[in-house]
């Protein structure tokens, strides 16, 4: 494993660069009982990684709004989401290169390298956090390893979650404390640690694995408490992928699972070495909890989070009315009203976002933070939203997604009688197929599928976000408009 301090900085990489980066090959990822060591090289891989390679493409064609000069070399061009914010602006301008990666896939990828770029920008900010209880080295490596995955635009996943084998039972107990990821040695240069995390989604497409809290922990647990950084191709390390849902399908009949499944993996680590320099916290517990609670970590991963579902819900009104004109229906009261709804979680979304940064504060730490107040109610709502709104796609599309051929009948003999009776109002043939199949990959393909659960899940369950906004709110006027009437 190369030096962090000896590897050139590229700053903001281009396709090809991040292409160059999965060729170097070293990877031991796992799909359908095959290894791959190159995604590029796998039929069920190849075409999510070159939709990755435009992510970074898009960064360069939009120099003006997603590239500013790096802190430790004006020189070097470095993407905004790596920017610790220290004012309203940066956040606004962060979320704007935010917006024009998620458009790539209209909202469909949740995992593309500004979700991490954002963390640990708010982590290197909050230094102070990590450095406590004699954590200094940690806090430093964490810094010096930011500023490394800033200048070298690196790709990363993370992993956050033990594998939950009996929820009856702590983590570290499940297993006989044999599957959650622990530290089971040490040497002089290196950690050695043992289990495994899930769930690494991009870990094909990344360049390194990140570790960090993602759970509550007890102070007995201290093994379990670590938080670090490594190469995707380290040796010991793992990666066990799900079923693919591109498999190499036409982008016609399928134009969203074909190029953006981003793939999510279980991370087996065995007894894998971490160099000691990209170690951030290794034993305290009482850190564990603090570098989430402190840092102002959940506001602006929120930012990033629902900056990418507001256009994800866009994308979705898209389909919605243009299927609705399409096919004459959108002339029925109960359409417009269904796509109304979608219409109000736009707005919502989008309102949320601008209450955040209007109402962003600068922390102790001379980070501004945005006001997580707006985002906390979303987190309870975002997960029931995206779901419904696939719904109301089903409500409006109704059998017209069951009575769609492929690209293979319009290429055959029958592709005058298609032109005839998959006409629409507002479409001909060809128009009405493709916005049907796009519509039907976003709501009912194995990608649709992934997708809705993903959004009820990845920030945690609704009904526990919801509780938590009851329980965190300010409850103060709500208090007095009603102690008034009660009071002689």
């Amino acid at each position: 494993m190369a030096s962090m301090s000896t590897e050139r900085a590229t700053g903001a990489r281009t396709g090809e660069q991040f292409l160059d980066g999965l060729r170097a090959g070293g990877r031991e990822i796992w799909l359908r009982g095959e290894k791959i060591a190159n995604p590029l090289d796998h039929p069920d891989l190849h075409d999510a990684a070159l939709s990755m390679a435009r992510v970074f493409d898009v960064q360069h064609e939009h120099a003006g709004e997603m590239l500013v000069p790096s802190p430790a070399d004006p020189s070097l061009p470095i993407n905004v989401t790596h920017v610790v914010p220290r004012t309203p602006e940066d956040l606004v301008r962060r979320r704007r290169a935010i917006e024009i990666v998620a458009a790539l896939s209209g909202g469909t990828m949740g995992r593309t390298p500004d979700y991490l770029n954002v963390t640990f920008a708010c982590f290197a900010g909050r230094a102070d956090v990590w450095a406590r209880r004699g954590n200094e080295q940690g806090a430093a490596n964490l810094v010096a390893y930011q500023e490394y995955m800033r200048d070298h635009d690196l790709s990363t996943t993370h992993a956050l979650m033990n594998p939950q084998v009996d929820r009856r039972q702590a983590e570290a107990d499940q297993a006989m404390g044999k599957v959650a990821l622990h530290k089971v040695d040490e040497t002089d240069g290196a950690i050695v640690v043992r289990g495994a995390r899930m769930l690494a989604t991009l870990a094909p497409f990344a360049d390194e694995l990140l570790v960090y809290p993602g759970s509550d922990i007890r102070p007995q647990d201290g093994r379990y408490a670590l938080a670090f950084a490594i190469p995707i191709a380290t040796p010991g390390l793992k990666f066990i992928c799900r079923d693919s849902y591109s498999r190499a399908r036409d982008p016609y009949d399928y134009p969203l699972s074909s190029r953006f499944d981003e793939m999510d993996a279980v991370v087996i680590f065995d007894d894998v070495e971490i160099p000691k320099e990209r170690v951030f916290l290794d034993g305290d517990t009482d850190g564990y909890s603090e570098v989430i609670t402190d840092t102002g970590w959940r506001g602006h991963i929120m930012h990033q989070a629902f900056t990418r579902a507001w256009t994800k819900l866009n994308f979705a009104l898209g389909l919605g009315h243009m299927i609705a004109n399409a096919t004459g229906v959108v002339r029925f009261d109960h359409i417009q009203e269904k796509l109304g709804q979608v219409w109000n979680m736009v707005e919502l979304s989008r309102s949320a976002l601008v209450a955040a940064e209007a109402g962003a504060q600068v922390d102790e730490g001379g980070v501004c933070c945005p006001d997580e107040r707006p985002f906390v109610a979303l987190r309870g709502e975002m997960p029931k939203w995206l779901p419904r709104a696939n719904e109301y796609l089903q409500l409006i599309g109704g059998g017209g997604y069951m009575a769609t051929p492929s690209r293979a009948d319009l290429d055959g003999p029958l592709r005058e009688d298609i032109d005839l009776y998959f006409q629409s109002a507002g479409a001909d043939a060809e128009r009405r197929i493709r916005l049907f199949r796009l519509a039907w990959d976003f709501v009912g393909s194995e990608l649709g599928g992934r997708g809705e659960l993903y959004e009820r899940f990845y920030l945690s369950d609704s009904w526990r976000m919801t509780a938590l906004a009851y329980t965190i709110a300010d409850k103060t006027l709500p208090e007095a408009l009603v102690e008034q009437f009660l009071e002689d």
